[in-house]
């Protein structure tokens, strides 16, 4: 018992620096944008020495701010929602095959993720643009007569998210799934269990753990996200993080950008420890 006590500690100690670092490069500026969202504005730049809750009043009771936040969430559930209908079957698919490319498989899944933000997103531009690919095929294909609003809109930004967090969504699916005893679902069908109702009251139900983990991992992203709203969306969407850094890039006022930051981050962090403990359960 001592000789682990002794051990733990050994590795306590060289967990110290690692510790340090994440304070130095992630707890100080946490701690320095909180402490800004409790005081008051003072001018372009500059933040007072007042303590006051009036930024958070403000927020809360302007709808045009709780409108960004709707907006937000909006964006949220429409990315998820369409990564889960996308992504299940992929996922159902990949953790039930045998092929010898299930390999190659899961290496496309992962792909996007291997890809820096902003390339990806240059990428989307020229195929969702007026002139791209997309829209010569729709109308090649008679389904229209005329450009569709691809990019620079809210579609613009659903696209590119949906792309960029699929893989986490498939991801969390198939390795849930491989937990799920094969032999189940044939006694089901056995049982007279038609496809429908072998997924809907077997698969699912015994998927679910990781069906809500990843759901609240790829909502909770979508809703942090910069990157791709600022490209795909243009000066027309503003959603909490855009709206951020509009505060504190154009408008100065760092003392409500730092408040908008933290209940943006409150969500955040709140939704990422039910996808933890959701995942906890499915393991």
């Amino acid at each position: 018992m001592g000789r682990f006590a002794a051990l733990r500690v050994r590795w306590g100690l060289l967990a110290l620096p690692v510790i340090a670092v994440l304070l130095l490069a992630f707890g100080m500026p946490i701690a320095s944008m909180t402490a800004n969202s409790l005081f008051n504005h003072a001018g372009p730049g500059r933040v007072g020495s007042n303590l006051t809750l009036v930024n958070y009043i403000n927020f809360a009771t302007d709808p045009y701010y709780l409108g960004i936040l709707v907006d937000t969430f909006a964006l949220g559930f429409v990315v998820v929602s369409i990564c889960t209908v996308l992504g299940y079957p992929v996922a159902y698919f990949l953790a039930r095959t045998h092929s010898r490319w299930r390999g190659v498989l899961m290496f496309l899944v992962i792909a996007p993720l291997l890809v820096s933000a902003v390339i990806r997103n240059l990428g989307w531009i020229p195929l969702l643009g007026t002139n791209g690919f997309v829209n010569w095929a729709l109308q090649a294909l008679g389904l229209t007569d005329r450009p569709i609003a691809l990019v620079n809109n809210f579609l613009g930004v659903v696209i590119g998210t949906t792309h960029a967090l699929l893989p986490f969504m498939i991801l969390m699916l198939t390795t849930v799934i491989q937990r799920i005893n094969p032999q189940i679902e044939e006694a089901a069908v056995n049982l007279g269990a038609t496809p429908w109702k072998n997924f809907t009251q077997v698969v699912l139900p015994l998927s679910m753990p990781g069906l809500i983990g990843g759901y609240l991992i790829v909502f909770t992203i979508t809703i942090s996200s910069y990157t791709t709203p600022a490209m795909l969306g243009g000066h027309r969407v503003t959603v909490m993080s855009t709206f951020v850094a509009q505060q504190i890039r154009f408008v100065l006022n760092y003392a409500f950008g730092a408040t908008c930051a933290v209940v943006l981050m409150a969500v955040a962090i709140a939704l990422t420890v039910m996808a933890t403990r959701q995942s906890e359960r499915g393991s």
